[in-house]
């Protein structure tokens, strides 16, 4: 599914076990992609062997069998590589991996260089675990460390886009996520015509100070920061204020955001939890699991409900809402969901 550039692909339906493939806009579609994220693994076999090899971060809510059982394709499609995986999970994700990866035998891989990065999340001490484990080692643990953590702080930023994360109670801790690109910038070349500058390094420049937020700090700059020497098509330079400059020149690009949320009560704190994370979402990938006359075995079971999830979505702000992992109570009924949903939010509902 296309959500301008941030792009995003959930083959696996209302009913199936999920795993949302996510990727920067690339024309050639997901295997043109340079690189991907995954978040959860459950059936992994509707991606190609060529999408799971861009995968370089993987994000398990939990380790319920369902959203963990496809590690072990993604394993046997990884071996003999030469890549860090990427793992992030709530707490004791770490021992749920090594109980995968010591489950087989290694004998013939000390030449290989496959290695897994596992770090568990713990929102509520505030700290996060690091364990690696390298095929050199027999994929035993090669290296452990604890440190401290911000739970505000991105656990992923990169140059182009941040995940960030807040835990939910499913009676076991579950991390919802939210994938937002950076703030960026493009030139606008009828202005720069205009203009008669010439192309060059300085806009580069130019266009990293304006992400830096130098031209709105309230300091005085010196000389050297305020002014630019640009290249002028005729020949020779222009010396020109670079503020205004960027203020000609620069168009901000819109941010685009995706959030994922699986599985948790339908309760106040996940609710103030989740609204955080997904305001402003342009697609909001969400565990729909019950429907409001099933509301008993919803609490029972720590699982969203239709209503809840829909009146999230509609405080929060969110553009699309794709709900999935529907009970299969309601194979054939589907549609009973999906119209309960439409009673509480009224933005756009994706049929996966």
């Amino acid at each position: 599914m296309r959500c301008m550039h941030l792009n995003s692909e959930f083959p696996n339906g209302q009913f199936g076990d999920p795993a949302l493939y996510v990727w920067e806009a690339e024309p050639k579609g997901p295997e043109g992609a340079k690189s991907a994220l995954l978040i959860d693994s459950g059936d992994l076999t509707r991606f190609s062997v060529k999408q799971l090899l861009k995968v370089k971060s993987v994000f398990l809510s939990h380790c319920h069998v369902d959203h963990f059982f496809g590690f072990d394709l993604l394993l046997r499609y990884h071996l003999g590589t030469e890549k860090t995986l990427n793992i992030y999970g709530p707490p004791n994700t770490s021992e749920r991996v090594a109980g995968k990866l010591q489950g087989y035998t290694w004998n013939l891989i000390r030449d290989q260089n496959l290695q897994f990065t596992v770090i568990d999340l713990d929102p509520l001490n505030r700290k996060r675990q690091v364990t690696q484990y390298h095929a050199r080692d027999s994929f035993h643990p090669s290296f452990r460390m604890t440190e401290d953590w911000n739970p505000e702080d991105p656990v992923l930023d990169s140059e182009t886009l941040q995940v960030r994360t807040v835990v939910l109670d499913h009676r076991t801790p579950s991390m919802a996520y939210a994938v937002e690109e950076k703030e960026s910038v493009s030139v606008d070349s009828d202005v720069l015509r205009r203009l008669g500058f010439r192309p060059g390094a300085w806009l580069q420049d130019l266009k990293s100070r304006y992400l830096r937020g130098d031209f709105s700090k309230k300091s005085i700059p010196s000389e050297e920061e305020f002014y630019l020497e640009i290249p002028l098509e005729s020949g020779g330079v222009s010396k020109r204020a670079a503020n205004e400059i960027a203020a000609q020149l620069l168009i901000p690009k819109p941010r685009h955001k995706i959030a994922y949320a699986t599985d948790g009560a339908a309760h106040t704190a996940n609710r103030e939890a989740l609204i955080r994370l997904v305001r402003d979402s342009d697609l909001f990938y969400s565990e729909t699991c019950f429907l409001q006359e099933d509301s008993i075995l919803a609490d029972e079971t720590k699982h969203f409900t239709a209503r809840f999830i829909a009146n999230v979505a509609q405080e929060a702000r969110v553009k699309k809402l794709a709900p999935f992992h529907f009970s299969k109570r309601y194979m054939g009924r589907a549609q009973e969901v999906l119209s309960e949903i439409a009673e509480h939010y009224h933005g756009e509902i994706i049929h996966l």
